[in-house]
């Protein structure tokens, strides 16, 4: 072996030594009921915000918070806000080499998040200010009942839209209600983009805010709640977006698929209010 051959060969040998060194450093040993405990404090100005904070006793392992309306989130402190009044089952999770912890507490919220609603006649009283966006033939929107309501299948899907200001820098959060006796092969989905919606056109500015999606595992299933705690469309958010300049933006909510059940999928209430 030459001498540089020998420098090489000695140089792979430290990474490897050093990188064996390394990960038998990592504790090999189940957390305690104590390191997955944790704390919260409510925001004063906005008690639907809250701070959550835990303390295990290796801060390197790995956590996850579930806050029981199908948001997530990883670190050992959070910041969670929580759209609808309720209560909510907090679980906070502790994973190691050697095992796992967990712990849950409930969380009250009082009230619904307050805020002036951006949206004009979010409550459906009828489809004034709302315009419908004819993409393909097979589902129809009716308005009835304080419900926009769609229905049918073959394929097709259908929206409905309205225009709204955003400010600069400002977050905001989307929120309805659905109701669904269970779709199949379809997806309902929530926009906020700047394109003005075209008949004929599918619309995906923006990305998907917030849906439903048999294919991705929601939807298929009667269903009855907040949109924010049943989405989980791929791709989807938590409902929540801001814009980097003041914008004129559309909220754009499109349904379609195969069959979207019995009783269709209704929405209402209809909100979008700065956090």
């Amino acid at each position: 072996m030459t001498i540089k051959k020998y420098a090489i060969y000695l140089s792979i040998l430290s990474v490897i030594i050093t990188g064996c060194k390394d990960s038998s450093d990592e504790p090999n040993v189940a957390p305690s009921a104590t390191d997955a405990d944790f704390s919260y404090t409510s925001e004063p100005d906005n008690p639907n915000i809250i701070t959550f904070r835990a303390s295990p006793s290796v801060e390197t392992w790995y956590s996850h918070w579930n806050f029981g309306d199908n948001t997530s989130a990883e670190g050992l402190e959070v910041k969670k806000t929580f759209y609808v009044k309720g209560d909510y089952d907090v679980k906070f999770k502790i994973f190691t080499n050697g095992g796992t912890a967990e712990s849950v507490k409930t969380i009250t919220i009082e009230n619904d998040l307050t805020g002036s609603n951006l949206i004009t006649n979010g409550k459906l009283d009828n489809d004034s200010s709302w315009s419908l966006l004819s993409i393909s033939p097979g589902v129809d929107i009716t308005f009835e009942n304080g419900n926009a309501t769609w229905t049918g299948g073959g394929w097709g899907q259908t929206g409905i839209y309205q225009q709204f200001d955003v400010e600069a820098n400002k977050n905001y959060q989307i929120q309805m209600d659905v109701v669904g006796s269970g779709m199949t092969d379809c997806w309902f989905e929530v926009y906020i983009g700047t394109t003005t919606p075209k008949d004929g056109v599918d619309y995906t500015d923006g990305g998907i805010r917030l849906g439903l999606n048999t294919w991705d595992g929601c939807g298929s299933e009667a269903f009855d709640g907040p949109l924010t705690s049943l989405s989980c469309s791929l791709g989807g958010g938590d409902g929540s977006f801001e814009f980097d300049v003041d914008k004129s933006v559309y909220i754009v909510i499109r349904s379609g698929g195969a069959n979207l059940g019995t009783s269709g999928v209704s929405v209402d209430n209809i909100t979008v209010r700065a956090l």
